[in-house]
């Protein structure tokens, strides 16, 4: 009480502050961590770009860890088909599965992988016109966004194209990346790894 009487209540800023500045601080941290683990499609394609030319010169194979076991992509257009990459360089699907069929799928980082045949050796590259094709050599067109989606089917998408998808039709050809969208069938894959 002061002379008149009257109670003053003294509160102290520091103790009503530190909760809201440690809140504060939390979130400026998550914003941070999400950032890093999360960089934009063009910085990726940047790294990559900076990865390669340190290896220009060496040995022509992109900078993975080769440990995954080989697959086969099923895709659920028309009567299913298995991607296949062949070794004149042709890209396509068969119902039946043979050892064209069998991929090796790496990731260069999350979320970004690329494909190569197992028999033929290819990787597989989607060109900035939509189409799907087969290179010797590993190249930012190789690059492709591996992307889970509702169904739990898996779609694959140029990094350095966006909006171009593999797909093959109902009939299991290849289908123009640029005139599918990821909600179509002809753009779900699912991994198998028996025929």
């Amino acid at each position: 009480m002061n002379a008149g009487g009257t109670q003053v209540i003294w509160w102290n800023t520091g103790d009503l502050m530190a909760p809201v500045t440690e809140l504060l601080l939390l979130l400026l941290l998550l914003d941070a961590a999400e950032a890093a683990v999360a960089p934009d499609d063009a910085a990726a394609a940047q790294v990559w770009k900076l990865q390669m030319k340190e290896l220009k010169g060496k040995d022509s194979s992109p900078p993975i860890r080769d440990g995954s076991a080989p697959q086969l992509l099923y895709c659920r257009a028309g009567i299913g088909y298995h991607l296949q990459i062949l070794a004149n360089g042709t890209v396509g699907g068969v119902h039946k599965a043979d050892a064209n069929c069998w991929m090796k799928v790496f990731a260069l980082k999350r979320g970004v992988v690329g494909i190569k045949g197992v028999e033929s050796g290819l990787y597989l590259c989607l060109s900035a016109d939509g189409a799907a094709r087969a290179a010797k050599e590993f190249s930012e067109e190789c690059l492709l966004k591996e992307n889970l989606e509702e169904n739990l089917y898996t779609t694959f998408s140029s990094l350095v194209h966006p909006g171009i998808f593999l797909a093959l039709s109902h009939r299991g050809e290849l289908r123009r990346g640029n005139r599918v969208g990821r909600h179509q069938a002809s753009t779900h894959f699912l991994p198998r790894w028996s025929p």
